[in-house]
This record gives C-alpha cells, sequence and structure tokens, in this order.
C-alpha cells in the first residue's frame, strides 16, 4: 500500500509543478486565477493523501473549510477580473 501513496506524492507533485509553470506563464490574469485554485486543490489532494496514509483523520473539517474558501475566492477573483477587462 505504500507504493499506492508514494505514486500518488509523486503525481501531485508533478502536477503541481505543471501547475506552477502555468502561473508563471499564464497569458491573461484567469488563467492565474484558474492555476492557483488548482494549485491550492492539489495542496488539499496533498494533505488527504497524507492523512490517510498515516491514518489519521483529524483534520478533514479543516481541509474541507479550506477547500471551500479557496473555491470560493476564485469564483470571486474571477468574477472581479471579468468586469475589470474586456472580453477578448
Amino acid at each position: 500500500m505504500d507504493v499506492v501513496f508514494v505514486v500518488t506524492f509523486a503525481l501531485l507533485c508533478i502536477a503541481g509543478l505543471l501547475t506552477l509553470i502555468r502561473l508563471i506563464l499564464g497569458a491573461s490574469t484567469l488563467d492565474r486565477i484558474v492555476a492557483l485554485d488548482v494549485l491550492l486543490t492539489l495542496i488539499v489532494a496533498g494533505t488527504c493523501v497524507s492523512m490517510g496514509w498515516l491514518r489519521d483523520g483529524s483534520n478533514i473539517a479543516l481541509l474541507a473549510a479550506f477547500a471551500l474558501l479557496t473555491f470560493i475566492g476564485s469564483i470571486s477573483a474571477a468574477r472581479l477580473v471579468e468586469k475589470k477587462e474586456p472580453y477578448r
């Protein structure tokens, strides 16, 4: 079972690296907002995987609240940018 956790962490790290590249080289502000949302989701997923590996479920409510706040923040930022920047 440890192999599954290691492979999952490796895939999450690769996805995080690609997301960071997209965050830095994003073409528009909306691209960067989506990349930041994906990066925060990957952090939550990595924390969930580590909780499964350690068999510790004490932070589930905290992770759910963090994921909800990041989603709401991304939606709010996207709406703000949509009002300021003209649609291409």
